[in-house]
C-alpha cells in the first residue's frame, strides 16, 4: 500500500546527493545526522573542537532548516519533501539509537536580544523518559511553555509538574518551539515599541 507523506533531506548547497544524504522521517534525526556529517567534513583531523567549530544552531529561513556554526551560514540545510511511500516490514528509516544521544535541541528566536538567551531549548525528560519539554534554557528556576486555564505561556516546571511540562514527543516539542520563538519575537518587538507609535529602545527614558 503506498501513501503520501512528508519527510525530510539534509543537502549541501542544495545538493541532496551530499554525503550518500538519505531521507529522514523525523526532522531532528535528519538535523542531528547533517550537523554530524557537517562536522566530519569541514573540521576532519582536528583534536578538539574549539580549533573553529562554534555552537551549532538551526536557523529557519526560506522554506528550509539552514545549518549556522557559531553564527556563521554554512552550506548545510534540510528541506521538508512530500513523497509517496509503500509501507514494509523493514523498520524506520533510521534507528532510535541516533536519537539516544540527544538530550536537548535549540531553537533560535530570530532576532537579537529576545528572550534573554535569544533562543529556545527542546529538553529531553532527565527521567530518561522520551519525552521532551520546550524550556527556556534556564539553569536554575526552569520554565516550560505549558497550558493551564489561563492559556499556554512560560509557567515554572515546579509549578505545573514535570509531566505537564515533559509531555511532547520530539516531533511536537521541535514544531512547538519555532511556534514560541516566533511569539517570543512579537512580544519582544511590543515592549521594544511600546504603546506609542513605535519610538526605538534607543529614544527610550
Amino acid at each position: 500500500m503506498s501513501s503520501e507523506r512528508v519527510v525530510f533531506e539534509p543537502a549541501w548547497e542544495g545538493n541532496p546527493a551530499w554525503g550518500g544524504a538519505e531521507l529522514y522521517e523525523d526532522l531532528a534525526v535528519a538535523q542531528l545526522v547533517a550537523a554530524q556529517a557537517y562536522v566530519d567534513e569541514v573540521y576532519e583531523g582536528l583534536t578538539e573542537y574549539g580549533e573553529g567549530l562554534g555552537e551549532l544552531l538551526w536557523v529557519w529561513g526560506d522554506g528550509s532548516w539552514e545549518l549556522t556554526d557559531g553564527g556563521r551560514s554554512t552550506p548545510v540545510s534540510v528541506e521538508s519533501r512530500q513523497v509517496c511511500t509503500v509501507s514494509s516490514t523493514g523498520g524506520s528509516m533510521v534507528t532510535a539509537e541516533v536519537l539516544g544521544l540527544a538530550q536537548e535541541f535549540r531553537v533560535p528566536v530570530p532576532e537579537i536580544g529576545v528572550g534573554g538567551y535569544g533562543e529556545v531549548v527542546v529538553q529531553r525528560d532527565r527521567a530518561g523518559m522520551d519525552r521532551w519539554a520546550v524550556t527556556d534554557g534556564a539553569v536554575t528556576g526552569l520554565r516550560a511553555w505549558s497550558e493551564t486555564a489561563a492559556g499556554s505561556d512560560w509557567h515554572y516546571v515546579s509549578d505545573v509538574g514535570r509531566a505537564a511540562a515533559f509531555r511532547h514527543t520530539l516531533g511536537e516539542a521541535l514544531r512547538l518551539a519555532k511556534v514560541v520563538a516566533g511569539i517570543e519575537v512579537e512580544r519582544y518587538r511590543a515592549r521594544v515599541t511600546g504603546p506609542g507609535d513605535g519610538g526605538s529602545v534607543d529614544g527610550a527614558g
